[in-house]
């Protein structure tokens, strides 16, 4: 399996996930629940996996997803809109108070849609150092991402989530010796049982690579 796309967004994931599911593609997520650790909300990108000789007919299928209807796209003939006709027959206070109802909903789902903003995306942008690092992971732009957590690390040596998110990069980047270096002084500082899990996947990762790597070439 390999990382076809990241998310910060669990929703959109989840839908992403969903539509390759529906195209008998071969997919999975990854750290979809690290973002309950780490003291901020989508902290960590959520990866997903899909199978390795699927990787472009998925990429496709998501881009697909993402195009606006063609110009000439006919939606057909629509039904007889009644709606004149049956506000003919509504009072005019009832209509009034339709109308207000109407206005107060509106401005209800405006209000709601703002609050949803402030409280999710302006604390994430505005006020966390990580702000940057998302970003460059989301560009696979692992080198920028790897300096500007090392600074992180550095201004907050006691701070397991930046060793772990350092883990994190260094895995991306196929280095599994600074990975498993970084994974263990985050399980110094925090032990959280997912944390374990991981150090002891990348572990059993490099034994494995170390031992193909070990083994003799067969014979001719």
């Amino acid at each position: 399996m390999v990382t076809l796309r990241t998310y910060l967004n669990p929703a959109e994931a989840a839908i992403a996930k969903s539509l390759l599911d529906d195209h008998k593609i071969v997919c999975s997520l990854a750290d979809e629940n690290a973002n309950l650790y780490g003291g901020g909300p989508l902290a960590m990108p959520i990866r997903l996996l899909v199978a390795e000789e699927q990787v472009e007919q998925a990429g496709h299928i998501l881009d697909d997803a993402r195009q606006p209807l063609p110009d000439d796209f006919d939606p057909g003939h629509n039904p007889p809109n009644r709606t004149e006709d049956i506000n003919r027959q509504v009072p005019p206070e009832l209509e009034k108070l339709r109308r207000t109802n109407q206005w107060i909903a509106g401005m209800v789902v405006v209000l709601l849609v703002i609050t949803i903003y402030l409280v999710s995306e302006l604390p994430r942008r505005t006020f966390s150092p990580w702000s940057n690092v998302y970003q460059a992971m989301r560009q696979y732009d692992y080198k920028r991402a790897l300096e500007l957590a090392k600074q992180i690390a550095a201004e907050h040596p006691s701070d397991y989530y930046a060793h772990e998110y350092l883990g994190n990069i260094y895995l991306e980047m196929g280095d599994l010796l600074h990975a498993e270096s970084e994974y263990s002084r985050a399980y110094e500082l925090s032990p959280p049982q997912y944390l374990q899990e991981k150090l002891r996947a990348v572990r059993q990762r490099r034994q494995h690579e170390e031992s193909t790597q070990r083994s003799p070439a067969p014979a001719p």
